[in-house]
C-alpha cells in the first residue's frame, strides 16, 4: 500500500508539475494572500480576491507562513501556503527594518513560529459550525 501511495504521488507530481508551484518566500519578501473566506460567499464576485501587498515574516514549523501588512501589523495567525502568491512591485519599495515594524513581541512570534498549523482556516470553520449550533438552541 505503501509503495502504491508513493507511485501515485510521483505520478501525479509529473503530470500535474505545470501547475504546481512552490514558492520559497523568505524574510521581507512582498506577496498577495488569497481572500478564502469569499468562496462560501454568494455576492463574491465584488469582493477582492486578493489581499495585500503583505511582508513575509518567517515560515513555521509547519510550512505555513507569518506574515505582516505593511504598516506592522502581524496576522494573528499563520497563512497557509497555498494562499499566497508573489507581489511584482512596479519600483522598488523601501522598506524599515522589521525590528521596528513589527508589533508584536518576540515571544509572541516565537510562538508563531513554533507552531505546527499549515491551514488555520480549517480551525476556524470548525469552532464557526460549532458556535452556531449553540445560537440555535
Amino acid at each position: 500500500m505503501f509503495q502504491a501511495r508513493q507511485k501515485a504521488a510521483i505520478r501525479f507530481e509529473l503530470e500535474h508539475g505545470a501547475s504546481i508551484k512552490d514558492y520559497d518566500f523568505k524574510l521581507g519578501d512582498l506577496v498577495l494572500m488569497r481572500n478564502t473566506a469569499i468562496e462560501k460567499a454568494l455576492n463574491k464576485k465584488m469582493r477582492p480576491r486578493y489581499i495585500g501587498p503583505l511582508i513575509v515574516i518567517s515560515r513555521n514549523k509547519g510550512g505555513a507562513y507569518i506574515v505582516a501588512e505593511l504598516n506592522g501589523a502581524v496576522a494573528d495567525q499563520p497563512v497557509a501556503a497555498f494562499r499566497l502568491i508573489p507581489y511584482f512591485a512596479q519600483q522598488k519599495l523601501p522598506l524599515p527594518p522589521l525590528a521596528e515594524l513589527l508589533d508584536v513581541s518576540r515571544r509572541r512570534l516565537k510562538e508563531l513560529e513554533d507552531s505546527t498549523t499549515t491551514d488555520p482556516e480549517e480551525s476556524l470553520d470548525e469552532d464557526n459550525g460549532s458556535v452556531g449550533d449553540d445560537e440555535e438552541d
